[in-house]
């Protein structure tokens, strides 16, 4: 519900941050903004994904209009309660379609679509505003006062012992954005600042932690932590160290005590955001800091590293359980048959909000193959697509993405960079490589009556050799009428436009030998090369041959040997 809206919080964070009285630029007039923004702009949305979420356009338009009644139906900012109404109509009125189906007459399908989101939607205002409103009131209300508890009596670093193992096993945006936003916004709104959105933005307790797998990781550990770390950092992916913890289950311990410093910190000294930190970098975090302490707020992810360090100094070291390679090998037992290479289409890296850390990998893996016809996209584990033929998630969700995708094949990685389950799906999905020239690429003692005649056998050869697609040579004959290939000494080396490199399937070449010369718009061409060059090996492929036909003597023996394992040794090196 909550995180496709990250950018609509931020916009209104920054808005407040600025230009509110205590702001960095205080601006009586632009502040204006906070308010119908903090009341409606932000319930609005997030009711509209979350009916939307439900029962598509229709579920989101009646979850804004129902939850209009719950934010007049109080006097607080009702995101509690646009969580609860935006599902509930969306699920009514999917269970009105649902009824209504094959029960419409035909040509009344309109009428009947509208009044009835006019209806309900209306229903459900009033309901909002007559009952869920002040339920929610008053639930707010509750957990406020068990907040000014926690406060009050000190013991708020105790908080950790619940937020980072929370985290750890994925609910770290349903605690963060579901319970600590909602809460943060109400007591920002009255204090002009919350450390509530510190407790779970924090990342300087996965930062230790990774900079203790840095100094005494093992393998794989040690070599991808230093990156995992930037991207945790200054990304905000909190997802990054989850499963380094999972490795070493007791690292918890380490997460935990560089939380709850952090947490003493922010309590003792009363630092806070102005809004919610989203995601939690330190970028985020000091855009967000109220005016005159930014780095009193970033001491805090200091302490928290710092403390996460040194305790996980000593744990990163232990004996880890082996529960991923447990799933995986349940994998195995589950797929009897893997899935091949040619009826793959579609990939999707999945993790709990389907945002962070599913984008991060889906990213890095898509520009890992740049395969044609394969789709390499991101999912929440809610909204993995029913036509995926692989889903790449963490163990502890394999249950349920098995689930909802029996169909799947469900790979299981440790680490979202270098992980050796994504290293074998590349091979997998990586066609072998084939050498830029073969013997079977070579021509002999050929004739062309012209130069299309001979680009054309050129050409052939590469679509024989399963270098090219037929159209390409279609290609390299308007390359030709563009401008001349030939390029002096005898050699003409005709090759695709600029934009017939999708019809490339591999870089190699074609040699044809024609001893008594082809006609090039009034020069003598005897040896022809057809060159299909992909990720820019075109100019490697041309450079490495004119590196090699520029000594006289080799050149005139190519044009006249009678030994095609001659060129063949000759060139097969480029």
């Amino acid at each position: 519900m909550i995180m496709p809206n990250i950018g609509a919080f931020i916009a209104w964070g920054l808005i407040t941050a600025i230009f509110i009285p205590a702001g960095w630029l205080p601006n009586e007039e632009l502040a204006k903004l906070v308010a119908p923004m903090l009341r409606y702009l932000l319930p609005l949305l997030i009711a509209y994904t979350s009916g939307s979420n439900v029962a598509g356009t229709r579920g989101g338009i009646m979850g804004t209009v129902a939850t209009i009644g719950v934010i007049e139906g109080s006097d607080v900012p009702m995101f509690l309660g646009a969580m609860v109404m935006g599902p509930l109509a969306g699920l009514l009125i999917k269970w009105f379609d649902t009824f209504s189906r094959n029960r419409v007459k035909p040509g009344f399908e309109m009428l009947v679509n509208n009044f009835s989101i006019g209806i309900l939607g209306m229903v459900c205002a009033i309901i909002g505003f007559l009952i869920i409103g002040p339920i929610m009131l008053g639930l707010t209300s509750l957990l406020n006062a068990g907040v000014a508890f926690v406060l009050d009596k000190g013991v708020l670093p105790l908080v950790a012992i619940f937020i980072e193992p929370a985290k750890v096993l994925f609910l770290n945006n349903a605690i963060n954005h579901g319970i600590l936003t909602p809460l943060g916004i109400e007591q920002a709104r009255e204090l002009g600042s919350s450390l509530l959105f510190l407790l779970e933005a924090n990342p300087g307790p996965g930062l230790g932690i990774l900079l203790a797998y840095m100094l005494r990781g093992e393998a794989i550990a040690r070599k991808t932590a230093p990156a995992s770390a930037v991207i945790l950092l200054f990304g905000g992916i909190h997802e990054i160290y989850f499963p380094y913890v999972l490795m070493r289950p007791a690292l918890i311990v380490a997460a935990i005590a560089g939380s709850a410093s952090a947490m003493a910190y922010y309590q003792v000294t009363g630092f806070g955001l102005v809004s919610a930190a989203s995601p939690g970098s330190i970028v985020t975090i000091a855009a967000m800091s109220p005016r005159g302490m930014t780095l009193q707020v970033l001491l805090g992810i200091v302490i928290a590293a710092a403390v996460s360090f040194l305790v996980a100094f000593f744990l990163v070291k232990g004996k880890g359980v082996q529960s991923l390679e447990k799933a995986q090998d349940e994998i195995k037992k589950l797929k009897n048959q893997r899935t091949q290479q040619g009826s793959i289409q579609k990939i999707v890296f999945a993790c709990q909000a389907g945002m962070g850390s599913s984008a991060m990998g889906a990213t890095n893996f898509r520009g890992r193959i740049k395969q044609k016809g394969i789709t390499v996209i991101n999912s929440s584990i809610e909204n993995i697509p029913p036509d995926a033929d692989i889903v790449v998630c963490q163990s502890i969700f394999f249950d349920r993405v098995s689930r909802k995708n029996p169909k799947a094949e469900i790979i299981i990685i440790k680490q979202f960079l270098d992980d050796p389950a994504l290293d074998e799906l590349e091979r997998r999905l990586t066609p072998p490589s084939k050498e830029i020239l073969t013997p079977a690429m070579i021509l002999l003692g050929a004739s062309a009556g012209t130069r299309e005649e001979a680009i054309g056998q050129a050409g052939k050869l590469l679509v024989e050799g399963g270098y090219v697609e037929e159209v390409y040579v279609e290609k390299m004959q308007e390359r030709e009428k563009i401008i001349s290939t030939y390029i002096g000494l005898g050699i003409a080396v005709p090759h695709g436009t600029s934009g017939s490199h999708e019809h490339i399937m591999h870089s190699g070449i074609s040699i044809i030998q024609y001893p008594g010369g082809v006609d090039f718009d009034g020069e003598k061409a005897y040896l022809v090369i057809g060159i299909a060059g992909t990720d820019g090996k075109h100019m490697d492929i041309l450079t490495s041959l004119s590196t090699i036909l520029s000594d006289e003597e080799i050149l005139e023996e190519v044009k006249k040997t009678e030994d095609k394992m001659y060129i063949y040794n000759l060139l097969s090196k480029i």
